[in-house]
């Protein structure tokens, strides 16, 4: 199994290095550590002399990158440095996991995203309807134990076909891990200041039935992971309020990781997440893998 980690420069969070790190650690996986540049006229072929300034800050903003990228990784194996040249950070990191065969590609938080959560940039956001191989996030901020590995996969799980999907690429990556899963359902609640006008009871009789239907969603999730040779499967229900509430309701611990699946669109836009796997990527406290549609097989 190979990963592509996109570290732009020295001065990035460094969230995609953890996750990197505990990728080798968990799977043994290859590790790319790839920086996307501007391209120079050497890189365009343009006949014009290149700027040999501008070339020479990039040359060093390169260096710096492998630099840090080889210090933060030190004592984790051997890594494959790129660099890539292209106008689009996005299009350049795509080119680099297609070129090398990679099964998963690593992207850090955004730098204003809040401390604790998770922002998709403007990168991140053009990779979630765009990455040919599932995209590997982490909430800013986020830092791993020494030794630490993914010792538990939580598929976010709602019965439709891309949840199904994603719950499939769980089972493949827990045999490899030798990881339990979990099949997760999230609830979030409104808020409000009154009662509804139909007071609570009919409120409760409809959570009530809700929950039926979700327990009974479980049953097939779980049927479906044991149809898969994944015997150590657990379900839970999340509720709390809105999607903040319902995410952190649940005992996560370091050693998590939650699975979620998005849509295909196509040969150019390849993945899309709508509303709700957006909110879950705002809100989730552990790292998450965005799986894209399609069947997915991990390789050795």
């Amino acid at each position: 199994m190979k990963a592509v980690i996109a570290y732009r420069d020295a001065h990035d969070s460094p969230e995609a290095l953890e996750l990197g790190a505990i990728l080798r650690r968990t799977l043994g996986c290859d590790l790319a550590v790839v920086a996307v540049l501007p391209p120079t006229s050497r890189d365009t072929m343009e006949s014009r002399e290149p700027d040999a300034e501008f070339r020479a800050w990039l040359d060093q903003l390169a260096h710096d990158a492998e630099a840090a990228a080889r210090a933060f990784l030190d004592g984790e194996g051997p890594i494959e440095f790129l660099r890539v040249a292209s106008s689009s950070v996005a299009g350049g990191l795509v080119q680099a996991v297609e070129s090398t065969s990679a099964d998963v590609l690593v992207v850090g938080s955004a730098r204003e995203a809040v401390h604790g959560s998770l922002l998709a940039g403007s990168v991140a956001t053009r990779l979630l309807h765009s990455s040919p191989v599932p995209l590997l996030l982490a909430p800013r901020g986020y830092h791993a134990e020494p030794g630490q590995r993914f010792e538990s996969l939580t598929c976010a799980y709602a019965g439709t076909a891309r949840s199904r999907e994603a719950l499939a690429a769980t089972c493949d990556l827990a045999k490899l891990i030798g990881a339990p899963v979990w099949v997760g359902t999230f609830v979030p609640r409104a808020s409000t200041m009154y009662p509804p006008e139909v007071g609570f009871d009919a409120e409760d009789m409809v959570s009530a039935q809700w929950m039926e239907q979700a327990e009974e969603l479980h049953r097939g999730a779980v049927e479906f992971c044991r149809e898969r040779g994944v015997a150590d499967v657990r379900t839970f229900i999340a509720r709390g309020d809105g999607w903040a509430g319902a995410l952190r309701a649940v005992n996560w611990s370091d050693h998590d990781l939650m699975v979620m699946g998005s849509s295909r669109l196509g040969a150019v836009a390849r993945v899309f997440v709508g509303s709700t796997a957006t909110k879950i990527l705002r809100y989730t406290p552990v790292p998450i893998l965005v799986v894209p549609a399609g069947s997915h097989s991990w390789s050795e």
